[in-house]
Formats: structure tokens, C-alpha cells, sequence
């Protein structure tokens, strides 16, 4: 797997890319397209259709979608790594370098994490692989404002990625442990992922860091290794 930071050529594609994204550019409305990446949006997302190629935008961040791909960036989340930069100016968008484990007491702990062989709490049948973190509060106190951070590191080659989720609205109550999703999913306590990320389009073993953030709490950190091969989908 290359190493996309490290090419000059790349780079000159890349921004060539979003130059021509930019060229001949209309705004349409697509009201039912919402998608919760962990960000405060309104009620309605942008579609920008360019009208030379009539290559969509879905996320309104003057990438088209047919180059999100090529780029490993998201197509429906216009900040792919969550660093609070527009992934047509950001020039590494799937690398969060701006992330800050928190340093206060204890109490938030990661139990377990799993990146394959997933299982469906309610139907207890196999569920399509993702990111899997159970959460642990040792306090007596609930906790909220939760962000993860996690990075997925290419063992057979030199690639890593990195990306901030913020856990909106999740509680984690006292002493209790609860299960979070980082995967394509729109379900409750599922936050959105890269659907173009090393963890999706690559079939390299990779190594896979999480951190939890909390407000007035040390952070939380875990590693797991995920096993060669692409990312099963359930039946």
C-alpha cells in the first residue's frame, strides 16, 4: 500500500482534482439525505452537481464523489477525519494530527474492542465487521461529551489514518459498560466511518488504536490487531 503523504505526483493530482470539482458548480436541495457524522448540521444537506460531468457532491465539500474514493475520503461527511478542517483544504483528510487525550481522574476504562467477528446483541447472529468498542464507567457519576479517536495503521506497508468521532448524545451511565459502533450504519449508538478507509478498502492486516476522550476524565486507550483480508459483510 502506498503512501499517499509522501508523493509529490499524488498531491498534484489531488489538488487538480478539487480544482476541476470547483469549475461550473450548481447547489441543489436533497432533503432526506441526512446522515449523523457526529456534527451539527442543518436540516437539510447539499448536493453540488457539477454541470460540465454531472459528478455529484453528496457532502457539499467540493469533492465530487468519484474522486472521495481515490482520495480514501468520506463521501457523505465533507470533514473526513474529523480535525475540523473541509477536506478540500485539509491536505491530509484522513489524518487527524490534532487529537489530545484527556488527563483528569479515573473512571472511564475500554473494555474490549473488536474489529472482526462481530455479533448482533439482539439477534445474537453474525453482524458485518466494524469497529467495535465497549465503553466502561468505574464512576459513580454518568458521563457524557465523549469523542474517540482511532488510528489504523497498514502493517504491511507504511499507510496510517486517523480520524475524530465525536460521540454525540451517547451517555454512559454509572457504573455500567455499553457497547459503541464506528461503521456505516444509522443506528443508535452507531457513529459514522469512512466507508473508503484503509479498514474497508484494504485487505492488509492492520493495527487498529482506539482512545476515548471525557470531559474531567483521563482518557481511555486500546489495541487490537485486525487479520488480513477485506471486511466481511453479514448474510
Amino acid at each position: 500500500m502506498r503512501n499517499y503523504k509522501n508523493l509529490i505526483p499524488i498531491s498534484l493530482l489531488f489538488f487538480a482534482i478539487l480544482w476541476l470539482a470547483s469549475c461550473n458548480q450548481s447547489v441543489v436541495s436533497n432533503p432526506s439525505g441526512k446522515i449523523d457524522t457526529g456534527k451539527t448540521s442543518s436540516s437539510t444537506n447539499n448536493v453540488i452537481v457539477n454541470n460540465s460531468t454531472n459528478a455529484t457532491d453528496s457532502d457539499g465539500d467540493w469533492v465530487p464523489d468519484n474522486a472521495e474514493k481515490l482520495l480514501w475520503t468520506d463521501p457523505n461527511n465533507p470533514d473526513t477525519d474529523g480535525d475540523g478542517q473541509n477536506d478540500k483544504i485539509d491536505t491530509n483528510p484522513t489524518l487527524a494530527e490534532n487529537f489530545v487525550p484527556s488527563v483528569w481522574i479515573d473512571g472511564l476504562k475500554i473494555k474490549e474492542i473488536l474489529v472482526e467477528n462481530n455479533v448482533d446483541p439482539i439477534s445474537k447472529k453474525i453482524a458485518s465487521d466494524h469497529l467495535e468498542v465497549s465503553l466502561n464507567n468505574t464512576s459513580s457519576k454518568e458521563i457524557k461529551n465523549l469523542t474517540a479517536y482511532y488510528k489504523l495503521s497498514d502493517l504491511s506497508g507504511s499507510t496510517v489514518q486517523s480520524f475524530i468521532v465525536p460521540l454525540k448524545n451517547f451517555v454512559l451511565k454509572a457504573n455500567s459498560t455499553e457497547n459503541i459502533h464506528i461503521d456505516i450504519k444509522d443506528w443508535l449508538n452507531h457513529f459514522r466511518a469512512d466507508p473508503n478507509s484503509l479498514y474497508y478498502l484494504s485487505k492488509n492486516p492492520l493495527k487498529v488504536d482506539v482512545t476515548v476522550n471525557a470531559v474531567w476524565y483521563k482518557a481511555a486507550t486500546l489495541s487490537i490487531n485486525k487479520d488480513a483480508g477485506w471486511a466481511e459483510l453479514a448474510d
